[in-house]
């Protein structure tokens, strides 16, 4: 075994929060099988629903209480939480990892790691990329000089899942370590081949802005004007997010698309593979992605994807299982008239390439091997990995 202990923290692990919860948790999971030793902190709230937990037998998190105000969200236990996750391992070296930046949860926890004078990495998540910086740019200023910056540049390391993502941090952080290292997943076998018959274009993602729902009903509106495409719907599934729904049904109906539109609402991971069975093509529109785990589990369930240039999902085309497209809704057009135009055949062998790329190069061991490597570097030193910025 290794001397380092690696406490994982996180504002949520409840399931609406979506890809970085489930992230988190798979990944504190997957350590658990490298010589780190690891620990899971999270906050827990009265409303958070179904969570995404680790196997007990592997791993069981230690929950803070969030106290919501009418101006302040608090974890008054961080603190407490974190020395003990690391006093649980004595003789070991602590490093905290911590997800995610601007929430209250990544201010109580920057506040504990600085005053028990812990070292400690941040996992962005995507937030410092341009558009996540200019959503809401006058609160994240005011908060960039009140500690966020503060709090990233004190980090003996940031993670990164893409290279876009690498380069956004590099602009404001010349000097920090950065280590580009994917999200991964458990890719299951290949699923049966779709039922041929199914004229489903699926999106599942929280309904958010920056999902691009808006671009994509405006392309959806092409589809349905051409005969050709008769019979085919958009299936949205996900969790509503600052009452985002309501304004993309607004748009349904102002497009007169009901008919061939339809809106699951959150969807525990159980059910996921239904909806991927019933589906002939997925889509992720999005105007940002650090990385969109959900593109993973559309290509692992064996379905073509297209994705914008607002992911790092480049690769889609030249694996032959994909179209990387601009986000915007002429482009989001094109993309879904050229997948709609296949025939069921040509579909599943984009499918079935797409889930070898996934299972070749997104594999959870594959993962927690290179962050292991990370913090096993930063706190012994030698030669980079040479997954590692400097």
């Amino acid at each position: 075994m290794t001397d380092i202990v690696a406490v994982h923290t996180v504002g949520s692990l409840a399931a609406r929060a979506g890809g970085v919860a489930r992230a988190v948790a798979a990944l504190a999971t997957a350590l658990t099988e490298t010589d780190v030793a690891v620990e899971l902190v999270s906050g827990s709230a009265a409303d958070d629903g179904a969570l995404v937990l680790p196997p007990p037998a592997l791993l069981v998190p230690r929950f803070v209480a969030v106290q919501r105000g009418p101006l302040l969200t608090r974890y008054p236990g961080m603190a407490a939480a974190i020395a003990a996750a690391a006093a649980a391992h004595p003789g070991k070296l602590p490093i905290v990892h911590d997800n995610g930046i601007w929430a209250p949860s990544n201010i109580a926890v920057y506040r504990a790691v600085a005053a028990q004078r812990l070292r400690y990495v941040i996992s962005p998540h995507g937030m410092l990329e341009p558009w996540a910086m200019a959503y809401h740019a006058g609160r994240k200023k005011l908060a960039w000089w009140a500690y966020q910056r503060r709090a990233l540049a004190g980090a003996a390391g940031l993670l990164a899942t893409t290279e876009p993502e690498r380069a956004a941090i590099r602009k404001r952080f010349p000097r920090t370590p950065i280590a580009v290292i994917a999200n991964g997943i458990d890719c299951p076998a290949l699923p049966p081949a779709t039922d041929p018959a199914s004229k489903t274009v699926l999106f599942m993602s929280r309904l958010h802005p920056k999902k691009n729902l808006i671009g994509l009903l405006d392309a959806w509106a092409v589809i349905c004007a051409a005969p050709q495409f008769a019979g085919w719907s958009l299936e949205i599934a996900g969790p509503d997010e600052g009452g985002h729904r309501a304004e993309v049904e607004r748009h349904v109906a102002r497009l007169g698309l009901d008919a061939r539109v339809s809106f699951t609402g959150h969807v525990e991971d159980a059910d996921k593979p239904a909806l991927f069975a019933r589906a002939a093509v997925f889509i992720l529109p999005s105007f940002s992605e650090n990385f969109g785990i959900v593109v993973t589990e559309a290509l692992a369930a064996g379905l073509p994807v297209i994705a914008t240039h607002g992911t790092p999902w480049d690769e889609l085309p030249a694996q032959r299982c994909g179209w990387w497209v601009a986000p915007t809704p002429a482009a989001l057009a094109d993309a879904l008239q050229a997948a709609l135009a296949l025939d069921p055949a040509a579909r599943r062998a984009m499918g079935e390439a797409g889930h070898g790329w996934v299972a070749r190069s997104f594999g959870w061991d594959k993962i927690a091997a290179a962050t292991a490597s990370f913090y096993r570097w930063l706190e012994h030193g030698g030669r980079e990995p040479d997954f590692v910025d400097v």
